[in-house]
């Protein structure tokens, strides 16, 4: 039997409150699902996930701000991300779910705590500094790298001192094509960093959060991701905490299957 072919996927965009555009792939029919995803990413790595779940849902797959399909401005800061999924859920209407991955389900999670503008949250092991600050002392030879336009230099810092993924594995990383696509996005790293540095002593603001809100995990991931999730599973009220077993930080391009399973499964009963 002939399989069905691919949702087709359709380029959109809104302007967020400071003017700067916001653009996003789309595809599927169904209850909306806005994905926002990490650090050194765009949308476009949710792709995999996102045509396993398009039979049943429209998936928009926000580029959030600085890279891909979005534009860019001086200003940054947390609010200013929660703007743009704010743009993006007006543009998605009434009972969209956020799915957050990574830096983005930092943002997901602080645009959900902040307002009503979701149905159901879906949070990826976002790296909230429940033990204090993330980076400590990489932070100022990553922000030397960046000024200096040494962009594959603060990936590696990233990857190495701050998301301590073994040495192993970035050198197989670097032998890929998503080494070059990863690093080209190495400028928005600081930003990035200095405001998960700043949510230290500012995590009750995640705690507001009343949507039924599913929670993933890899087995095999970093500790700090999972000592994050262990405080979010704690005091939200409505966390599903789902373990992705044989996973780490990247399950949406590792088992894409998997995380479109567990994703339509939390949805049917949220």
């Amino acid at each position: 039997m002939a399989q069905d072919a691919p949702a087709a996927v359709e380029i959109r965009h809104t302007t967020s409150a400071d003017g700067t555009t916001i653009g996003w792939r789309q595809l599927g029919t169904g209850p909306a699902i806005v994905v926002t995803h990490g650090a050194i990413a765009t949308g476009e790595q949710w792709l995999p996930v996102a045509h396993a779940l398009a039979d049943e849902f429209t998936m928009l797959l926000v580029d959030r701000r600085g890279r891909g399909l979005s534009g860019d401005a001086e200003g940054y800061d947390l609010s200013t991300e929660m703007a743009d999924i704010e743009a993006v859920l007006a543009v998605a209407g009434p009972g969209a779910t956020v799915l957050g991955h990574s830096y983005g389900a930092i943002t997901a999670a602080a645009t959900v705590a902040a307002g009503d503008g979701a149905s159901a949250l879906v949070l990826y092991e976002p790296p909230l500094p429940v033990n204090g600050p993330l980076t400590g002392t990489a932070m100022a030879p990553l922000a030397a790298a960046v000024a200096a336009g040494e962009n594959e230099r603060a990936l590696s810092i990233m990857l190495t001192d701050i998301v301590h993924t073994p040495e192993a594995d970035v050198d197989a990383l670097r032998q890929t094509p998503m080494w070059a696509e990863m690093a080209a996005l190495a400028p928005t790293l600081e930003r990035e960093l200095r405001v998960i540095d700043g949510l230290a002593g500012d995590l009750d603001r995640f705690t507001t959060i009343r949507q039924s809100t599913l929670l993933l995990l890899g087995s095999d991931t970093a500790q700090h991701h999972v000592d994050a999730t262990r405080f979010l599973t704690e005091h939200l009220p409505r966390a599903t905490l789902v373990e992705l077993p044989g996973q780490e930080h990247f399950a949406q391009a590792t088992a894409p299957t998997l995380v479109a399973d567990v994703v339509r499964s939390f949805l049917r009963r949220a």
